[in-house]
């Protein structure tokens, strides 16, 4: 059984699931790593997602200044691109007028066209239907591109494009291109209703993400309305790949990320470090256990810090220094017994080998040595009785006491019992207690064995002419019980030990007056029984005592509230 106990103790046997959980080190590296980084991977994600919105807004910003920037250097009266704007319009104008009049007359020779050949259906083709025959309708002229009719535009354009490192596009008050810093107008579509256009064209500013229809990245543009008073001349466009704003964004973040795992890295480093100084105290003690374990009880674990590790230690020295008192009264206890048992048989022994040899020839000294006999037999019996019942209050601590009771009755009783012996030993006795009591929460027949052992006791190392007083009486919340005597007294030095087992002041006259006078043994057992009994019915024990003068025991308990 015990075998078998050990060997479900031992860590090597518990059923772990994972290596690392027979270490207590790898456990503590793991929460202690693992934690940090969660909250790093929590952290960087974070700030990832804050440095990225604000670089964007950032960006969204500079763009929206520069658009400011370019909006008014183009709106100044003192600048003339007032002008351009209206050559542009012009040119708008009379280009729509070129392209209807063209539509006008391409419809007109179509339906000319269309009724010769329904009257002419059956006759040979002509040479105006010859592809090679010069065309007889009238060519239009395109007007100029805009970048020819607007130098200046696009000139801005391109400085405020090479200066920020943006695409400009300038549109007119309705949406359309007229100069870009990167492509040919032709190519761009309106841009009448682009979010930042529409509200720039309502005299505000935004900017806007999407993809760009040049290059199908996605893009940042941000426009600024163009205007001289109340009137609306057209909108700078402004734009820039968002790569730009995510690089700067994801350099920032890499920088955090490698900060990052260097302080993992560091964090781990100290884990470990941390774990170790932890670890160490807990292998001492673990060590110093089981040499403990092995009977070696000199065993100390030095206690270094005030932290729980250190009330660990101090707690693992005090229960080896308690085992090891432990033991030694233990010890003390078998070679007190064994003295105590083998002196009664001794002179047991001796007493019938001298009877033995006297036979018929001596019958008074043979009665003499047969009452001795029977003598240290009853002191046999006593001290037998003694040892059982320290034994059974040591072993099997009785169930708490079910009722209150009232100790006059009782106290009257044992000083009754004890009277005659008072009488007989030539010692006079006073008992001071009240007819009631107040009540008290114990087991009377414990409390009344006490009381005797006490008044036993006192009766014992008292002389003859001395007097033994038993009182009773309720202070505050506690009930004192008194034993009093004009004995000899203890010995200073005898105090702190009078309650230990097998302790007697006077060893030889104590076993002396056990054996005469008193019931109990004479070992030294009866003051440790007495202790016990008061102390399981949660009451205290203490002494008084002046040499020549007399002592003083007494028993409180706490009253009924």
């Amino acid at each position: 059984m015990d075998t078998l106990s050990s060997r479900k103790m031992t860590p090597a046997a518990l059923p772990d699931r994972w290596p690392w959980q027979r270490s207590l080190q790898a456990r503590m590296i793991i929460a202690f790593g693992g934690a940090f980084l969660i909250i790093l991977a929590l952290l960087t994600f974070w700030l990832g997602r804050t440095v990225y919105q604000t670089y964007l807004e950032a960006a969204e910003h500079d763009l929206e200044v520069v658009a400011f920037l370019a909006s008014n250097a183009l709106e100044d009266p003192l600048s003339g691109y007032a002008s351009e704007f209206a050559r542009y319009q012009q040119w708008e104008s009379e280009h729509k007028r070129a392209a209807s009049t063209s539509l006008e007359t391409s419809i007109g020779d179509r339906e000319v066209d269309d009724n010769k050949n329904d009257e002419d259906e059956e006759e040979a083709p002509t040479k105006d239907d010859d592809p090679g025959a010069p065309s007889s309708a009238p060519t239009l002229t395109p007007p100029p591109t805009p970048e020819i009719v607007l130098p200046r535009l696009q000139g801005v354009a391109a400085l405020y494009a090479r200066d920020a490192n943006v695409r400009v596009t300038i549109l007119d008050k309705n949406g359309h291109p007229v100069a870009d810093s990167h492509h040919p107008i032709e190519q761009i579509a309106p841009q009448g209703g682009q979010p930042e256009v529409v509200t720039a064209l309502h005299g505000d500013e935004m900017s806007d993400v999407r993809v760009d229809e040049f290059t199908n990245a996605l893009t940042l543009f941000a426009a600024a309305p163009i205007q001289q008073g109340s009137e609306l001349l057209g909108v700078v466009q402004l734009s820039q790949p968002m790569q730009i704003v995510a690089t700067k964004a994801r350099n920032l973040v890499l920088t955090i990320i490698l900060t990052g795992i260097v302080a993992v890295l560091a964090s781990t480093a100290l884990a470990i470090w941390i774990s170790r100084q932890l670890v160490r105290p807990v292998l001492r003690l673990e060590r110093a256990a089981l040499a403990a374990a092995q009977g070696d009880l000199s065993q100390q674990v030095p206690v270094q810090t005030g932290d729980e590790l250190g009330a660990l230690a101090q707690a693992f020295n005090t229960m080896v220094g308690a085992v090891r008192t432990m033991l030694d009264q233990q010890r003390a206890f078998i070679a007190h017994a064994s003295h105590e048992l083998r002196s009664p048989l001794t002179n047991i022994k001796l007493r019938i080998e001298a009877v033995r040899e006297l036979g018929d020839e001596a019958p008074d000294i043979s009665e003499r040595y047969l009452a001795e006999i029977e003598s240290e037999a009853e002191r046999l019996a006593r001290l037998a009785n003694a040892l059982l019942d320290l034994a059974h209050l040591e072993s099997r601590p009785p169930a708490p006491p079910e009722r209150a009771v009232d100790l006059a009755p009782l106290l009257q009783n044992a000083a009754a019992i004890m009277q005659l012996r008072a009488e007989a030993a030539g010692i006079s006795m006073t008992t001071a207690t009240p007819a009631t009591l107040p009540l008290v929460k114990v087991h009377p027949e414990q409390i009344e064995e006490a009381v005797l052992n006490l008044l036993d006791n006192a009766i014992k190392y008292t002389s003859a002419g001395g007097s033994v007083t038993l009182a009773a009486s309720a202070m505050s919340d506690r009930l004192t019980i008194t034993v009093s005597d004009t004995g000899a007294g203890i010995p200073p030095d005898d105090l702190p030990h009078i309650f230990d087992r097998f302790y007697r002041v006077d060893k030889a006259r104590s076993r002396a007056r056990g054996a005469q006078h008193g019931m109990g043994s004479g070992a030294g057992l009866g003051l440790a029984i007495v202790k016990q009994l008061v102390e399981q019915n949660q009451g205290r024990i203490s002494v008084e005592s002046t040499l020549g003068q007399g002592t003083n025991f007494a028993i409180s308990f706490p009253l009924m509230a």
